[in-house]
Parts: C-alpha cells; sequence; structure tokens
C-alpha cells in the first residue's frame, strides 16, 4: 500500500497550505477593496450629482424671482434702466437652463427645462406687446413659472431621494457580496490548520525518539512516517543512532578490557608492597617505611580509580528505564551516612537532616547512589568542623533533596562542565579523599533516569546540590 504522506515534501505541503489560506484571502481582500471602491465612486457620484441638482434648482428659483420682480418693475415705471435689468435677468436665467440642460441626464428634469425655456421666449415676446394687452397674460406666464419652479423642486428631491435609496441597495448588495466571498476563509484555515498538523505530527514523532538518543539508549530504531525531508531526517538520525551504538559498545568493551588488564597487576604491585610494609621480608628503616607508605595510597587510589571507572561502564550499560517504588528517605540517608562515619569522624563534621518530605516515587538503589556520590563531594570539600545539611522540601514541580556543604563553592566559568566525566574543581580540604572526577557525572546521569534534574546553587556560604523533579510519594504502611 502506498503511503500519500511519504509521497509529500515539506515543501510542497507548504505551498498548498499557503495557496488553501493565501489565494481566497487575497480573493476576498480584492473583492472587498472592488466592492468598497464601487460604493465610494458611487457615493461620490450621487453627492455630486445631488449637490448640482440642488444648486440649479434654487439658482433657477432665484433667477426666476428676480426676472419677474424686473418685468412687473419695469413695466409700472417704464424706466429704461429697469429695462436694462430685466434683460441681463433674462439672460441670466437663459444661460441656467441651458447650464441645466448640460448637467442633467434625468428625462422628466429636461422636460421641465425645455418648458421653461419655451416659457421664457414667450415671455421675451410678451414683454413686447403694448402694455395693456399685457397685463393679464404677463400674470398668467409668471404662474405658468411659478409651476414649473415648483415641478422642478420635486422632480429635482424626488431624483436626489431615487440616487440615495440606489445607493442604500448597491451598498446592502456589496455588504452581501463580501459575506459571500468570507464564507470560504473558514475553509481554507481549517484545510491550512490540517496540512500544518499533517507537517508538524512527523516532527512530534522525532522528539522522543531524539530524547532516547540523548539519554543514551540506542538499542530502538527511529521511524516516523511523514514527509520526505523528515523522513530523511530519521534516516539519518537512525544512521547516527547505530554508529553512537558501535561507538559506545567499542569503548565499553575497551574500558572494560584495560579496567581488568591494569586490575591484575596493580593487585600483585598492592600485595607486594602490603609484604614490604609490614615488615614481612625484613624491617625497613624510616625513609624505605615512607616509601612504602606512598607506593600503599598511590596503589589504593589507582584502585579505586579503576573501580570508579568500572562502575561508571556498568552504569552506561544498564537500561534507562527503571523501575521506581516508593522510597523512605530517612533511612536511605542515614544508611549512607553511616558508610561515610569514618570520614566525617575524621574531619569532625557534623551532619543535620532537613526532612519535610518523607518519600519520593524513585529506584531506591538509584537514588542511594546519588546521595551518596553528593555527600561524598560535599565531605571531600568541607572545612574541618563545618556542617553539612541533607534534607528534602516539596514543590509546585515535585520534590527537591539537597545537600549542601559549607566548601568554597565552584568557581561561576567551571559550574557549566562540573557533570562532565572526570571535569574537577578545587582541590579537596584533605587530598587523601580526593576523587576520581565521575562522581558527579554519575549522579547527574542517574537522576535523569528518574526524570529529573541535578542543579548547582551557589549559597552565600558553600554550595549546595539539590536534585529537582522527583515524584513525591506516600509509604506503604503494610
Amino acid at each position: 500500500m502506498i503511503n500519500f504522506r511519504a509521497l509529500v515534501s515539506i515543501r510542497r505541503l507548504s505551498f498548498w497550505a499557503l495557496a488553501t489560506l493565501g489565494l481566497p484571502l487575497l480573493l476576498s481582500l480584492s473583492l472587498a477593496s472592488y466592492y468598497l471602491q464601487q460604493v465610494s465612486m458611487q457615493g461620490q457620484h450621487t453627492a455630486f450629482l445631488a449637490a448640482k441638482v440642488v444648486s440649479g434648482s434654487k439658482r433657477i428659483d432665484e433667477s426666476l424671482l428676480d426676472l419677474e420682480r424686473s418685468a412687473r418693475q419695469f413695466r409700472v415705471v417704464a424706466d429704461q434702466n429697469l429695462l436694462k435689468l430685466y434683460r441681463r435677468q433674462w439672460q441670466r436665467v437663459s444661460r441656467a437652463l441651458i447650464e441645466q440642460r448640460e448637467n442633467t441626464e434625468d428625462p422628466d428634469l429636461l422636460a421641465i427645462v425645455a418648458e421653461l425655456q419655451q416659457q421664457l421666449q414667450s415671455l421675451q415676446e410678451l414683454m413686447e406687446r403694448p402694455q395693456p394687452l399685457q397685463k393679464i397674460a404677463l400674470n398668467q406666464q409668471f404662474s405658468r413659472f411659478t409651476e414649473l419652479s415648483r415641478d422642478f423642486d420635486l422632480r429635482s428631491q424626488t431624483l436626489i431621494n431615487e440616487l440615495a435609496m440606489d445607493l442604500q441597495n448597491n451598498t446592502q448588495q456589496a455588504q452581501q457580496r463580501l459575506l459571500l466571498s468570507m464564507i470560504s476563509l473558514p475553509f481554507a484555515l481549517a484545510a491550512a490548520v490540517l496540512l500544518v498538523l499533517v507537517i508538524t505530527r512527523p516532527l512530534q514523532q522525532l522528539r522522543p525518539q531524539i530524547a532516547r538518543l540523548k539519554s543514551g539508549e540506542f538499542d530502538q530504531a527511529i521511524k516516523v512516517s511523514g514527509a520526505t525531508e523528515v523522513m530523511a531526517i530519521a534516516d539519518a538520525l537512525d544512521d547516527m543512532r547505530l554508529r553512537l551504538l558501535s561507538l559506545e559498545q567499542q569503548k565499553t568493551a575497551f574500558i572494560r578490557h584495560i579496567s581488568h588488564e591494569l586490575k591484575t597487576p596493580l593487585a600483585a604491585i598492592r600485595e607486594g608492597n602490603e609484604l614490604l610494609y609490614d615488615n614481612s621480608a625484613g624491617p625497613l628503616n624510616p625513609q624505605q617505611q615512607e616509601i612504602t607508605e606512598i607506593l600503599r595510597e598511590s596503589s589504593l587510589r589507582l584502585q579505586q580509580l579503576i573501580e570508579a571507572l568500572l562502575d561508571f561502564n556498568l552504569l552506561l550499560d544498564t537500561p534507562g528505564e527503571q523501575v521506581h517504588h516508593p522510597v523512605d528517605l530517612k533511612p536511605l540517608m542515614e544508611k549512607v551516612l553511616a558508610t561515610h562515619r569514618l570520614s566525617l569522624s575524621s574531619r569532625q563534621l557534623q551532619v543535620k537532616l532537613e526532612l519535610s518530605q518523607a518519600a519520593v516515587l524513585a529506584n531506591q538503589e538509584q537514588l542511594r547512589v546519588i546521595i551518596d556520590n553528593l555527600l561524598s563531594n560535599a565531605i571531600k570539600f568541607s572545612p574541618e568542623g563545618g556542617l553539612i545539611k541533607l534534607g528534602a522540601f516539596s514543590t509546585v514541580s515535585g520534590v527537591s533533596v539537597y545537600i549542601d556543604d559549607q566548601g568554597e563553592g565552584i568557581d561561576e566559568e567551571l559550574q557549566q562542565r562540573i557533570f562532565q566525566p572526570f571535569v574537577q574543581g578545587k582541590s579537596a580540604k584533605d587530598p587523601r579523599l580526593k576523587g576520581s572526577g565521575l562522581g558527579l557525572t554519575i549522579a547527574k546521569e542517574l537522576v535523569e533516569r528518574q526524570h529529573a534534574n541535578l542543579n548547582y546553587q551557589r549559597l552565600d556560604k558553600g554550595s549546595r546540590f539539590v536534585v529537582e523533579g522527583l515524584q513525591g510519594s506516600e509509604l506503604d504502611e503494610s
């Protein structure tokens, strides 16, 4: 069966995600811009046309009133200046009508304007008749002008209302079209989210497998299904896993071999030196006795280093996941303190237990080794007569177990490397307690196997190593 997702690359999926989301959004924005532009242009046109209609109507009304006034005054007074004023008013009305005819497209308004022009021409002919024959006709003429002016105003108002109604209808249609164009966006977003999940799911599958590599678990193959790029990364990581597994096996075999090879001649050296030290081969002078004492301490130191190296190698060979059970902290810490009783007594160190949390869920043997190594480190760097504190307390993230000493602390530049193998800080207060440089490394590894973290904190006076994130537990009373 063909795996479709395996045939699709992240680049192609990203393109489809962008197209699925981007094209509908771009189309919706384009339509919205177009509709808004149309409504805006129509609004501007309506406002401009309404202003022209109102202005023309007002101008015609005023011009007709002035024309009527000047015509009547001339017929009463018969002054030539009034005749000239009448003619100017007539020309003004004529120009206003011509301008209105050029700026109006409405048939009803054009008909009214045409009739006004005819009536204006009739008025001109009427003004040339004798006065007795003109008076009644002049009254009728201006009555007709008033009717036509009123019709023009009514039609202008109606035209403005029609334009406003048309603008309102077009605005509503634009809103409906915008809503229709936006309907595709939820589907586009859903498709884009689906594509993103398809892209990110294989990456999420890689995270726990990379975490296993980080913790040194190389026995499980790295397999994911998804885009071709992710599968290529998984294949590369699996090749790296196999390479690391091979290197780890070679390193383990080498350490085991060299450690055993060193232990055999070292045992012979120690036995021979012990015979000399005990004067079994004859009495030694003070200088020879001092030399055998140096050899004895150095061989013991070498044996401790070899055993630590073997322990570290054994730790790396053991599985990362262990069965966890409730562990009572107080008897465990007391048991660890008992193994260091001579070291504590020889340096007159005081120990104080501060346990506000009674138990944790952990691997008891691994937790014992953690506390043992951290306590050994505190003893080595504590001043004579100092105080060492062992304790546990609850936090939001779990239970923290700490060990404090009153030593000089670790330099800031060394704090980032203190958990690496064979990295050591300042010399111990007692040279006989010099460590192997593996104690904190082993503790760090075992803490991570408890799904917790081992951190260092510089105190005002001394240092604190704290195991954070242990899971709290209730003791089984049965």
